[in-house]
């Protein structure tokens, strides 16, 4: 049985800023958290060590690249089974309990073999691993000490994505260059291992005494009943589509126009530095704008990118998409941490978010292939990047279907 209440209005004991001290003091370690979490270790990474694993086996390149495919679809498995956890043990238990695993079996990669097959279990094995330290632990722990300023502290909590996204590949490089890749993920491991006493020292759960935030709203069952939950799932599948896209075709893409790979390298910086900036501007912009507004916003800004990306961009306009599509894949899950409570309240937050991250997955999996036949195909990337400004078109109308919020906030 469902618990909500339908038109429920939700008053909490927010200060005058809009959040409590320990609240804030739980959107910033869980922004520390997510920074050394597999979100960023693993997937910001993973193009560092093809080449190094390339020229000491000589798997080659597309069957390296092949385990990108292999962590996307373990993650999309994991995904709802981290929710269900979440649901029913609180994200501070869950993140205790997985972040030695994940930093141990990073750093076991220190002993890989030649053997492929190894390789590719060791990319199931090692999401697994970190099976409590994907985003839903954390923001569900933040969302749980907040209403009135929500969107402000799920931003904040995101912001560690984008702060990984910037240094994380930087690091790697540098430990790849100095150290060798084993040592690399020695490296990686123990920045990982950073989760434990983030969690144990700062997380905390929020609990009657401390918050007067309600926990109630639809179960997954009641959820799936209802239009919004498939307009989120569809828009969050083309959302994995979009972002995966970019993310892993930008750089031969601008080398397709005649950018240097050595510029081409450095413009996916723009992208990390815009998604630092996306996560904590959507997350204010949420507490005082509808979701609707906010994403067609960010939508608006991907179809500038794409088109100027199958323009076949210089320099400038490389830059120029790179920090659009930034902003775009900034917000992502700023929005969907957002508009589950505002939607469906905060009873099943975790399985949920877990469902809908994991057709997000699907849709990132599915869209990096495709665009690699479709360039293969017409020896260009135009026309997928067209394809994209379609897709982008419908995401937004998916969002602006949304409809009017369920549980709003009482404003002072």
């Amino acid at each position: 049985m469902a618990t909500h209440k339908p038109a429920e209005l939700t008053r909490t004991t927010e200060d005058a800023h809009g959040g409590t001290a320990a609240g804030w003091r739980v959107a910033a370690a869980s922004a520390l958290g997510l920074a050394c979490g597999p979100s960023v270790l693993t997937v910001m990474s993973f193009g560092a060590f093809i080449k190094p694993l390339d020229r000491e086996f000589g798997w080659g390149v597309p069957a390296i690249a092949a385990a990108a495919s292999v962590l996307s679809i373990t993650i999309m498995i994991i995904s709802p089974v981290q929710g269900l956890l979440v649901d029913r043990f609180g994200g501070r238990r869950v993140v205790l309990w997985s972040s030695p695993f994940f930093g141990l079996s990073l750093m076991a990669m220190y002993f890989l073999p030649g053997s492929l097959s190894v390789y590719y279990v060791a990319w199931i094995v090692i999401p697994v691993c970190g099976l409590g330290l994907w985003p839903v632990s954390y923001l569900r722990l933040t969302a749980g000490w907040f209403d009135r300023r929500l969107g402000l502290a799920l931003g904040v909590a995101n912001s560690g994505i984008g702060v990984g996204t910037v240094l994380v590949p930087i690091l790697t490089a540098t430990l790849i260059g100095a150290f060798g890749w084993r040592a690399a993920f020695l490296g990686l491991g123990v920045v990982a291992l950073l989760a434990f006493p983030v969690a144990f020292f700062l997380l905390a759960e929020p609990s009657p005494r401390t918050t007067d935030v309600q926990v109630s709203g639809d179960t997954l069952r009641v959820a799936a009943t209802r239009r919004p939950f498939w307009l989120v799932l569809a828009a969050f599948l083309l959302l994995g589509a979009i972002g995966s896209s970019i993310i892993v075709h930008q750089i031969p893409l601008m080398q397709d126009a005649g950018i240097s790979q050595n510029i081409a390298n450095l413009v996916p910086v723009a992208l990390g530095l815009a998604l630092i900036v996306a996560r904590i501007a959507t997350g204010w912009l949420l507490d005082r704008f509808t979701v609707s507004v906010v994403m067609s916003f960010h939508l608006l800004g991907g179809v500038v990118a794409v088109l100027l990306f199958a323009a076949g961009p210089n320099v400038a306009t490389a830059l120029i998409a790179a920090a659009l599509a930034g902003l775009l894949i900034g917000a992502e899950f700023d929005v969907l941490s957002y508009l589950i409570p505002r939607y469906f309240g905060r009873l099943s937050f975790g399985k949920i978010y877990g469902v809908t991250f994991a057709m997000f997955q699907v849709g990132g999996a599915i869209a990096a292939s495709a665009v690699s036949i479709s360039r293969d195909s017409y020896g260009t990337y135009t026309p997928a990047m067209l394809t994209l400004a379609f897709v982008c078109m419908v995401c937004t109308g998916l969002f602006m279907n949304l409809g009017p919020y369920r549980h709003q906030v009482v404003r002072p």
